[in-house]
């Protein structure tokens, strides 16, 4: 009998120690570090970028000259939200011939939290309940404004 209670004893221990492991997303570029070193600043042109690393993740809003690669490694635990453990960003500069100027770097560490503003416009006019909603029209409507006549 103890065997018996120690077995699911046992059983139960497991599942929990495993529902408690974190579900880890890799989200994004993967980087290679033999395609990365592929790329000379001022030889390989922007077709070679493309053909080594692919297309970029996204291209700068301001000056399409500059792509980005972005790789992300979120963590989730149990039902918490996920929690972004690494993050790396490659920015790929090219000058007016297309080749390579700039290679750059980003971490987590240089990443800016951004505070979204949670404001709301105020709108004219009152606000009614549920029930002046549903029954504000009553006897508003009469024969001569239904559709037909």
């Amino acid at each position: 009998m103890k065997y018996v209670i120690k077995k699911y004893l046992f059983i139960a221990l497991v599942f929990l120690s495993a529902s408690c492991s974190p579900i880890v997303e890799n989200r994004g570029y993967v980087f290679d570090e033999k395609l990365l070193d592929q790329i000379k600043v001022n030889e390989t042109i922007s077709n070679d970028v493309m053909d080594i690393l692919g297309s970029p993740s996204t291209t700068s809003a301001i000056d399409a000259s500059t792509w980005y690669y972005i790789y992300s490694k979120a963590e989730t635990v149990a039902f918490y939200h996920p929690t972004v453990t690494d993050r790396r960003v490659l920015a790929v500069s090219f000058d007016d011939d297309n080749k390579v100027n700039n290679l750059k770097y980003y971490g987590l560490e240089e990443g800016k939290i951004i505070s979204y503003v949670d404001r709301t416009t105020p709108t004219r006019g009152r606000e009614l309940t549920v029930l002046q909603q549903l029954f504000g029209n009553l006897g508003r409507l009469g024969a001569g404004n239904l559709p037909g006549n």
